[in-house]
């Protein structure tokens, strides 16, 4: 007899389900599993073996057969040696042929037959609900990611005599989790009605990356404005000046001043931490929007993600977030060059195994730099860089490179006054709120024109939408043709001053671009390096 069994996999940051098919006849004694697996997966009909036995469960001295179906979709990882066993356990006719339908199986199998946590578990169940199944057994550590979407009801099992003994007829009574309405925040009775809005389940996490506070910066005022109009709009930023005047500090105060995520945008960001296996136990729903900051020693793997099996990389890590680059010129040249990819599509494509895998990348980038390689140009009292060294260092980053960062400011050293004065500083939430009514303008605006939410950021408007959005009265136009010689602009930096200029306008509440946002955004676009 044929048993099937559905399990699945991960592929980019996206399930496949996969149908684990079994048989056991008559033959030589062997264990056959095939189906375009690694030799991970190849590994596990020891595991599913010996894990059996030591459940109290002996294979037959028989020719068995398992087979991973589709098989033009190259099958990796260990999340499929439950669905191995219960497979087998149909075909010995040791559980009741119907135990195992509409059931997704996902988990590792230990020696001793305990079930071990495995990673993406949150993307499989995700394809699996959308395409009607809506009850998963899946190891007890992973319960309680599981658990994040509604529709599916998860049920955690410590170990394949469990699991075993639940199909047998042993029922055990599944374990609920929190419904949470997105829109007050407010528990839900499991009903038809939270059906039918999509709830999310998921338990409160109320735990912060700790942020730092922009009331805790002393100074830097321009670089503060920058920073507020980089997040109204989701634009780009650079930001140069000597070392210890705060730009590492202004970066980690950023993600403090973005609205809250979506309930969308926190599955997705918390898609990819399951993929990337950064979800640790009793770590629920992703709240907070991300913050990452790689090192200057970041592989292009790391940075982009990649492998054997591809794993997402920093840049997928900060989707819908921050990614800081400290030291920007330090970076490996072909991981900066690789960077004008995402930040135009805000996504990176992969080819592994003849399949096309993207990995999405929406994410504000904050660039940091030093004006020289000592740091203190253009102050010829400190800085003893030659003309020649000053223009290599600087020249690390290309002019395309440039010409896809929106805003340049420079930071100054604060003097001793500033930073010893006492005063009460504007704070983050007090920002946040500007941001949030600049955001919810420019979703008001793009919807009249019929886009849809991903382009509803100033930041990422296209052409079309520019010239619906950013339309300049004679005056302004007359100074932005005056701007594009004098500053020998590209067709793309000009837009990017349209878009920072159309964010500039919306956080003073205005519906059309005048000179003075005009004139704002021209500053920022040219105060890089302002020593040069």
């Amino acid at each position: 007899m044929v048993t099937s069994v559905l399990t699945g996999m991960v592929q980019g940051v996206e399930g496949i389900l996969i149908q684990v098919e079994a048989d056991i006849s008559q033959g030589l004694p062997m264990f056959n599993l095939f189906g375009s697996v690694s030799s991970e997966v190849k590994e596990g009909k020891e595991r599913v073996r010996t894990a059996m036995k030591n459940s109290g469960i002996h294979l037959p001295p028989s020719r068995i057969s398992v087979n991973l179906a589709p098989g033009d979709i190259r099958k990796s990882g260990t999340m499929f040696d439950l669905a191995i066993a219960v497979s087998l356990l149909l075909a010995m006719r040791l559980i009741p042929s119907d135990s195992a339908q509409g059931i997704l199986f996902l988990g590792e199998l230990s020696l001793d037959g305990s079930l071990s946590p495995v990673h993406g578990v949150l993307p499989i169940i995700r394809t699996a609900r959308n395409e009607g199944y809506h009850l998963c057994f899946v190891p007890e550590e992973n319960r309680e990611e599981a658990s994040l979407l509604y529709g599916m009801t998860s049920v955690g099992f410590k170990s394949l005599e469990e699991v075993y003994q639940h199909l047998k007829g042993s029922r055990r009574e599944f374990k609920k989790a929190v419904i949470i309405d997105p829109e007050t925040g407010e528990c839900l009775p499991d009903s038809d009605d939270t059906a039918e809005k999509g709830i999310l389940y998921f338990s409160r996490n109320d735990s912060a990356y700790g942020y730092h506070d922009f009331s805790e910066v002393k100074g830097q005022r321009l670089a503060k404005r920058a920073l507020e109009i980089a997040a109204a709009g989701f634009h780009n930023v650079m930001m140069d000046g000597p070392p210890g005047v705060g730009k590492s500090m202004l970066a980690s105060c950023l993600s403090g001043i973005l609205p809250e995520m979506t309930i969308e945008e926190k599955l997705d960001t918390t898609m990819i931490y399951s993929v990337k296996g950064l979800l640790s136990k009793g770590f629920y729903l992703v709240e907070n929007r991300p913050y990452r900051s790689p090192s200057q020693n970041v592989t292009l793997m790391g940075m982009f993600g990649g492998g054997q099996e591809p794993l997402p990389g920093e840049i997928s890590l900060a989707h819908h977030g921050v990614l800081f680059l400290d030291e920007f010129p330090e970076y490996k040249k072909e991981v900066l060059e690789m960077l004008r990819v995402p930040l135009e599509e805000h996504k990176i494509g992969l080819i592994r195994n003849n399949r096309n895998i993207e990995f999405p990348a929406d994410f504000i980038l904050i660039a940091a730099a030093n004006p020289c390689p000592c740091g203190y140009y253009p102050d010829r009292k400190r800085c003893r860089c030659s003309r020649r060294d000053i223009l290599r260092y600087q020249q690390k980053i290309s002019g395309p490179m440039r010409d896809r960062i929106d805003l340049f400011v420079r930071c100054e050293e604060v003097g001793y006054d500033v930073l010893m004065k006492k005063e009460e500083l504007e704070s983050s939430a007090v920002i946040r709120k500007r941001v949030a009514a600049a955001w919810e303008r420019q979703k008001i605006r793009n919807g009249e024109i019929g886009e849809d939410s991903n382009g509803s950021f100033n930041g990422r408007l296209s052409s079309s939408q520019i010239s619906t959005c950013c339309r300049l009265s004679p005056e302004g136009e007359r100074l932005m043709a005056s701007a594009y010689k004098h500053y020998h602009l590209s067709g793309r930096a000009y837009y990017r001053i349209l878009k920072a200029a159309r964010t500039i306008a919306d956080l003073d509440g205005e519906e059309n671009i005048s000179t003075a946002h005009l004139e704002e955004a021209l500053l920022y676009r040219n105060a890089a390096f302002s020593g040069d």
